[in-house]
């Protein structure tokens, strides 16, 4: 009982360091990249000289551009270094082409599942934006500073690398270490809701905010599920491609015509967890 015990604690400890590993990687690159790049702003700066006021000018001028810069040298890095760890830390899983993946139904529900996510979250977004419109300013105001949608560095990191290094990282190695942490549960059911809800919970915590890390759960919930019901990371993985892309490039197309108002969110909100739902009970029904 107690090796049992020591056992399930070192798979919980192993679940939850790639979100530790992911969290000071990102902060000591961010740090990194901001301080080479505000040395190089000063060293560049005519006049000669460091004073008090030089110093703060540069930080000022290169800080954002820096942290925009090292989100995407982060992701590229975390793509390298969590894959490996996937790879060799998780009994080397056999790497099979998309093709093979995304035949029939398979490639229909991955993006019908992608597109009702997005449309769930930014609706839930709308209606959160009616009750705590403080936080869902502030935050807005985060997302537009970094760049998100906007700068192309940004663009290239959220939209192309994160949805491949994410999943690796959340669906591949935390998912593997949550599912040794329930071995043994007789009901297989319980079994992997309560691994995807572990890995979900740490994938919103790896967003660093309140607001994105609610709503990154329940995507993580949903990616998860792709992940186990196909067996492969590639679901999820288009998955959370779509969701991106379309948050950043198409969602104020479709919301902006619409009224804004409460209930409109709340009803679209509605319908897409009731359109996952019901695609989830199908696809569990041809089992």
């Amino acid at each position: 009982m107690k090796n049992g015990f020591w056992k399930k604690a070192g798979w919980f400890a192993l679940m939850v360091l790639p979100m530790v590993a992911s969290l000071v990687g990102q902060i000591g690159i961010g740090v990194l990249v901001v301080v080479f790049m505000v040395i190089g702003s000063i060293l560049n700066m005519q006049g000669g000289g460091f004073s008090v006021e030089l110093i703060r000018q540069a930080i000022l001028e290169q800080s954002m551009d820096g942290i925009i810069a090292s989100v995407l040298i982060y992701h590229v890095l975390a793509l390298l270094v969590f894959g490996l760890w996937y790879y060799f830390g998780c009994g080397k899983p056999r790497i099979v082409s998309p093709g093979k993946v995304f035949r029939g139904r398979v490639l229909v529900m991955t993006v019908a599942m992608g597109l009702l996510m997005c449309i769930g979250s930014n609706a839930l977004l709308g209606a959160a934006d009616f009750l705590v419109p403080r936080i869902i300013q502030e935050y807005s105001e985060m997302m537009e500073l970094a760049g998100i949608g906007v700068n192309p560095l940004a663009i290239i990191a959220s939209v192309l690398v994160a949805p491949i290094g994410e999943e690796i990282l959340c669906r591949g190695l935390t998912f593997h270490y949550a599912g040794k942490v329930v071995e043994g549960m007789r009901n297989k059911k319980a079994a992997f809701w309560t691994a995807n809800c572990l890995q979900a919970l740490l994938f919103g915590i790896m967003h660093g905010n309140l607001v994105q890390g609610s709503y990154a759960f329940l995507l993580g919930l949903c990616l998860g599920w792709l992940r186990y019901r196909y067996n492969s990371l590639y679901p999820a993985m288009l998955a959370h491609f779509l969701v991106n892309f379309t948050s950043s490039f198409v969602i104020g197309y479709l919301f902006g015509p619409l009224p804004n108002l409460f209930v409109i969110y709340v009803l679209i909100l509605v319908v897409s967890v009731a359109g996952i739902i019901l695609l989830m009970r199908h696809e569990e029904a041809r089992r």
